[in-house]
């Protein structure tokens, strides 16, 4: 029964029970339209027939050219049945009065193409011509098994057999052409169910199928790249969250020891301190980023003051970049933005903060923001600038640039700007040149919905 219902249920299948039943229609009903407009002509031409050859019958037999049975011989195997019987009984055909008249009294002939009469118990329609001759009655009857219909119905069995079967075997070819990809990337399909991203399909031929084979092999490899980053991410977020847990274990041990000093013993209480701010922020960002990730848009805007904002931001940030004596540019266009201020306030503080954290005393940063058909945030510093590969994945998540000197940070702060970014419609762009700074763009769609 699963056998079966597997078949049935076959693509294959599928193709060959609607293109052979939609082909089937289209042969008969072509086949269908000839008979019932040649079917009537038809039978005129076989009345016709029966009657003259009824004629000629009684003519040669009552001029006395021909026995009756020489003449029957001469005109059977023609597409007639012709019996002589002996009485009218044996003819099995109901006759009325009028018929019996054109019989009898008449001595005439009898023809009728749609008359109802009785043979073999069955009432059923006939044609046939009947008359008297030398004594006996003759009874002609058209032959359906040879002669103008069976020709007829010969010809229309071929005009559909004939090309039904052709059909039937193109429609199997071309079934099998077409299914065979869709039998493919349902076979593929299966081992990327099963965790297999390296399968790929062979795009062949042109049009949907080969356009199918190569959405399937770009979504696969879409899926590899979600994969392998995915395991990145566990990775990452393993060995982000085991570095400070050792460290706090490892001093937690030492702290039980008596012999160490007091110093030390402070020195290694403020490492825990720090160690455990250090967990505490990495576990606000992955849930910050999380949160994002999952809320997918802006729900609640409200209008603000965006280059007051990015000001307030400056002046939280005030103490690190005075401690550098960084020199300060800033050219703040006034700009009213809608959209969520306390995230906006996050891209802010995490760009100022980085381009203060990488660049080295006394130099300089300049802060712009552009009021056009866009709103365009842009911050440049003069510090180490960054190598192409680091431009590349410094939005990714716990990527860290300069490892030696970014231990303070959890690499997860500009992902989480570019999320807040992506939120809001727009972006952030970075390009940087190795030795001379590094500049971040955030450019934001305005009046978005």
């Amino acid at each position: 029964m699963k056998k079966l219902k597997k078949i049935f249920g076959s693509v294959y299948f599928r193709f060959l029970a609607v293109f052979i039943g939609a082909f089937m229609i289209s042969l008969l009903i072509p086949a269908i339209g000839a008979n019932v407009a040649r079917a009537p002509e038809i039978k005129r031409d076989m009345n016709t027939s029966i009657y003259e050859t009824a004629t000629k019958i009684k003519q040669y037999t009552d001029s006395g050219e021909m026995p009756l049975g020489e003449a029957v011989k001469l005109f059977s195997g023609k597409g007639f049945d012709i019996r002589i019987i002996g009485t009218l009984k044996e003819s099995g055909i109901r006759l009325n009065d009028e018929d019996l008249k054109i019989l009898i009294d008449e001595n005439g002939i009898l023809a009728r193409s749609d008359s109802r009469g009785m043979r073999g118990g069955r009432e059923m329609p006939e044609m046939f011509a009947m008359f008297s001759a030398d004594g006996k009655w003759v009874i002609i009857t058209p032959n359906f098994r040879s002669g103008p219909m069976a020709d007829f119905r010969a010809n229309q069995i071929w005009f559909v057999l004939v090309p039904l079967v052709l059909g039937t075997v193109l429609i199997i070819l071309a079934s099998i052409t077409v299914a065979r990809p869709v039998k493919e990337i349902s076979k593929a399909s299966k081992q990327v169910a099963k965790g297999d991203f390296s399968v790929r399909l062979k795009p062949c031929g042109s049009g949907e199928i080969r356009e199918l084979a190569e959405n399937f092999n770009s979504m696969v490899g879409e899926l590899s790249s979600n994969e392998y980053l995915h395991k990145e991410f566990v990775s990452n977020v393993s060995h982000e969250f085991s570095t400070p847990i050792t460290s706090l274990k490892g001093y937690a041990k030492l702290l039980k020891n008596d012999d160490i000093s007091p110093e030390k013993r402070e020195e290694y209480a403020d490492i825990i301190i720090s160690e455990s701010e250090r967990l505490s922020r990495l576990s606000a960002d992955l849930l910050k980023l999380s949160e994002l990730e999952y809320k997918g848009r802006i729900s609640e805007r409200k209008t603000f003051s965006l280059d007051e904002q990015i000001r307030s931001a400056i002046i939280l940030l005030q103490y690190s970049w005075e401690s550098k004596n960084i020199d300060l540019d800033i050219d703040l266009d006034e700009v009213n933005f809608s959209g969520d201020e306390s995230l906006l306030y996050q891209v802010w503080v995490n760009l100022i903060s980085n381009a203060v954290r990488y660049t080295d005393s006394g130099g300089k940063i300049r802060i712009s923001l552009a009021d056009g058909e866009a709103v365009t945030f842009s911050i440049s510093d003069s510090g180490r600038g960054m190598t192409r590969e680091e431009t590349e994945n410094v939005f990714r998540r716990f990527y860290k640039a300069d490892k030696s000197r970014s231990s303070k940070g959890t690499g997860l702060g500009l992902a989480i700007a570019k999320k807040i970014a992506e939120l809001h419609g727009g972006d952030i762009t970075v390009s940087s040149v190795p030795s001379k700074g590094t500049t971040f763009t955030v450019v934001l769609p305005k009046n978005e919905e």
